[in-house]
């Protein structure tokens, strides 16, 4: 198993269980998840061997600590509270990555805007 494979799973799942968590109204892509969708658009096969991203999760590794950071961009819902929300994705994201044997993360939530 590699780490691109794994560092994909990892935001695949990170990804699913921040949007299954109520209050959140979308995950809010980066400028660089941004950046990459132009590049994308315009060359598509320039873009084809970056593999596929999932818009407001990043995922990194520290090869120091071999610990996982994934850090995660969201859009709230309007009459949800910040803080409920968040705490709800920080525990269901770690939950989902335990699927993972021996995968220790970190988790980051930062809320982008409300709608």
């Amino acid at each position: 198993m590699t780490a691109d494979t794994l560092r994909d799973r990892l935001a695949e799942a990170a990804a699913g269980a921040a949007q299954d968590v109520p209050g959140v109204a979308f995950l809010s892509p980066g400028v660089v998840d941004l950046l990459l969708t132009r590049v994308a658009d315009r060359a598509p096969r320039l873009a084809a061997g970056s593999g596929p991203r999932t818009q407001g999760v990043r995922v990194s590794r520290d090869e120091a600590a071999g610990a996982w950071h994934i850090d995660i961009r969201l859009v709230l819902r309007r009459g949800h509270r910040a803080l409920d929300v968040t705490r709800a994705v920080h525990a269901a994201t770690l939950a989902a990555v335990r699927a993972e044997p021996e995968v220790a993360a970190r988790v980051t939530v930062t809320v982008t805007g409300v709608v």
